[in-house]
């Protein structure tokens, strides 16, 4: 690895690690100030410290600080966070991969022939799924092509409500009950992607020194696996970055309606009940999970274009 590259990362993981901690503290500040139990800055300062070191010392996720009533006082934070935080890692990074694959994938077939009926189709399609929301297009899919009453089409393999099983238990039962989740969740990640990937290689397809790799007599498809697309991916892996706090916004919602025991699907529960400490329990899951995907971003980035570090 070029010592450039590992300084540039070594500076990312450390803003990225401040912003673990600044997060969680403004989010403990908030929430303070609004019961309304504080005496001043200086107890402030040191109920944040202790907050602090409980979260991420002792991992006593919530820390009892709050002490308000909760849906769920049966179970700490940090045993409900535990309990939900596989299926919200597996709905995480598998909507962020079908995003990135998918959207690379169309981007690429929009670039190389842009007036054919399938790039025209696949616009369309981009344009409507950036236009619809994830929850509608999760209650569509279920309405007409679940398992059993479906209204339009019965698809045996489709994703069905409250179907979660762990992937240690059953793994086809697991792929069955996640693939539609997933690709729902990132299917705005991939309209946009696809958007930014053909807009990119359209320019760089015009490169000179593509047309001198053309005229040597270099194929397409090795023009574009081999050239282009590590020329027009740069733009597209800084979107992806920018709109990890929206994936993970779409998880939430297909927790809810696929029924999968995720930890975020408790997180409008949390808030309408006022358990401040389960609320902040997943402020710092959320934290973590979108700084783990911004640094895989900015490490690819910057691996594809040196020009950023």
């Amino acid at each position: 690895m070029p010592p450039s590259l590992l300084a540039y990362l070594l500076r990312r993981l450390g803003l990225l690690l401040l912003t673990v901690l600044i997060v969680p503290s403004l989010s403990f500040i908030m929430f303070t100030l609004i019961q309304g139990d504080v005496d001043g800055p200086v107890a402030l300062a040191r109920e944040l410290g202790a907050y602090l070191a409980a979260t991420f010392f002792q991992a006593d996720l919530g820390a009892d600080v709050f002490r308000g009533a909760t849906f769920a006082r049966t179970q700490g934070a940090l045993e409900i966070v535990r309990q939900g935080l596989a299926p919200d890692v597996q709905l995480m990074f598998g909507g962020l991969l079908f995003g990135v694959a998918g959207g690379l994938a169309a981007g690429s077939f929009m670039a190389v022939a842009p007036r054919s009926l399938p790039s025209r189709a696949l616009g369309v399609g981009a344009a409507f799924v950036l236009s619809s929301p994830v929850y509608w297009l999760g209650f569509v899919a279920l309405i007409l092509f679940s398992p059993g009453f479906g209204a339009a089409l019965h698809l045996p393999f489709l994703s069905e409500v409250g179907g979660y099983q762990p992937f240690t238990e059953d793994p086809l039962a697991w792929l069955q009950a996640m693939w539609l989740p997933c690709v729902i969740a990132g299917a705005p990640l991939c309209a946009a992607c696809a958007r930014m990937a053909a807009g990119s290689l359209r320019s760089v397809l015009q490169d000179d020194a593509l047309r001198t790799a053309r005229g040597k007599g270099a194929t397409e498809g090795r023009l574009l696996r081999r050239h282009a697309l590590p020329l027009a991916a740069p733009p597209v892996i800084a979107l992806v970055a920018v709109n990890t706090n929206l994936l993970l916004t779409n998880v939430a919602l297909m927790e809810t309606v696929f029924n999968i025991p995720g930890s975020l699907r408790f997180v409008e529960r949390a808030l309408v009940n006022r358990d401040v400490d389960l609320a902040q329990a997943l402020v710092v899951e959320a934290t973590v999970l979108i700084v783990v995907a911004n640094f895989l971003a900015d490490a690819v980035h910057a691996w594809l274009d040196p020009r950023v570090r």
